[in-house]
């Protein structure tokens, strides 16, 4: 009969330590919006955003059991990594960690959470844990966290409960860098590397546009996307695909990052020539497939073009005013020449000067009567010359 008892009670303690190692303690993911921190969202690995102000918890907490009858301690700690955080309930003398939950070592961008629960007799809603803001996590953080209790059950026996679980973490894309080449010709020359400076092509420009991705930890479902301004509309960037896209294959860098380079072949139209103030823009980013992520929009790199109509515009615009100025110059010359000429001829001949004085006498005199020969031109011949002089006499 003893015997039974014994083996009774050894299944009972048994059980309860195996309800205990499955129930007593449970490990929980959560995602706090900046927006809404009173409505945490439970999830079961992190996707960070580079940009987000979100905050992120792991919190050991103890489930609601009736066996529970007095806490002693709790632990969280990574598996692989410096972090280890403990609250308890089993001495008073050490400060430090009664009933609050402190760092056991010194550990950077993590924050003590959780609380002690001191409504209920048992402490059963006591929780402990470590959190972080999103945008801190890096895909390195990928490990095994472990929750850790001990308790007093009703029997006045120390049972132990130990649960853990893996943080799977992903990287969301975030820097992206354009480049610019001209591809006209049998190679290709840098236009422009990495500014945001407009640049100016010309119609019948051949161009390879190239976008440089971090697309984080993702090295599958990742897609650059191309747009361009609409020839309605310069403000609207519409989808876009030259007809040859070049796809880059994702490439490692770090630990667990990876980046990728997709580059579009463009002809330089007549249409672009066209749009409000010549101009037109392409645009780059990153739509990771598997979780419907895009590149936020205002951290989306733009291509600015200038276009001209042709590569002479300019080389013409400068020869014509070379050409005016010269046919200019010409024309001076001829005239002057023509003026000296005039003048040596009035000058070397006193008759053609008295003939000229007597028509400025008679164009100064406009009430009296003129009787003088009207000269209508020039006379160039000493004939010509002679017969005026006889009139005159006369």
């Amino acid at each position: 009969m003893d015997s039974l008892l014994f083996l009774l009670k050894l299944c009972f303690l048994l059980v309860v330590a195996v309800y205990a190692q499955d129930n007593i303690v449970e490990i929980e993911f959560r995602r706090i919006s900046d927006s809404r921190p009173d409505k945490p969202q439970i999830v079961t690995e992190l996707l960070v955003d580079y940009i987000s102000n979100d905050t992120f918890e792991i919190m050991c907490k103890l489930n609601d059991v009736n066996h529970l009858n007095t806490l002693a301690f709790l632990i969280l700690w990574q598996s692989d990594g410096s972090l280890k955080i403990k609250l308890q309930n089993d001495n008073q003398t050490v400060t430090k960690t009664y009933r609050k939950p402190t760092f056991y070592s010194n550990v950077t961008r993590w924050t003590a959470a959780g609380l002690f629960d001191i409504v209920t007799s048992n402490s059963r809603n006591t929780t402990l844990g470590v959190s972080r803001s999103v945008s801190s996590f890096t895909c390195t953080d990928t490990r095994m966290y472990k929750c850790y209790v001990q308790y007093i059950n009703y029997a006045m026996k120390q049972d132990f409960g130990i649960i853990d679980k893996q943080l799977k973490v992903q990287v969301t894309p975030s820097k992206i860098t354009k480049q610019i080449f001209d591809a006209s010709g049998d190679g290709e020359t840098i236009i422009s590397d990495l500014t945001n400076s407009t640049t100016i092509v010309h119609v019948g420009q051949k161009l390879r546009l190239q976008c440089t991705a971090n697309i984080g930890s993702f090295n599958s479902s990742v897609n650059i996307v191309w747009m361009r301004s609409s020839l309605d509309n310069e403000s609207q960037l519409v989808p876009f695909t030259s007809g040859k896209q070049i796809v880059g294959e994702p490439k490692a860098f770090g630990s667990c990052e990876f980046e990728q380079n997709d580059s579009v072949l463009y002809n330089v139209s007549q249409d672009d020539a066209l749009t409000s103030g010549n101009r037109f823009y392409v645009q780059c980013y990153v739509h990771i497939t598997s979780t419907d992520w895009k590149t936020p929009e205002q951290h989306r790199p733009n291509f600015s073009f200038v276009v001209h109509m042709n590569d002479g515009n300019e080389t013409e615009a400068v020869d014509f005013k070379v050409i005016s100025a010269i046919i200019g110059g010409v024309c001076a010359l001829v005239i002057l020449g023509v003026a000296g000429i005039f003048l040596k001829r009035k000058f070397s001949n006193p008759r053609l000067s008295k003939a000229d004085e007597k028509s400025e006498e008679t164009s100064r005199r406009p009430d009296e009567t003129d009787t003088s020969f009207p000269l209508a031109r020039l006379y160039e011949t000493p004939a010509e010359i002679d017969e005026i002089d006889n009139i005159q006499r006369q």
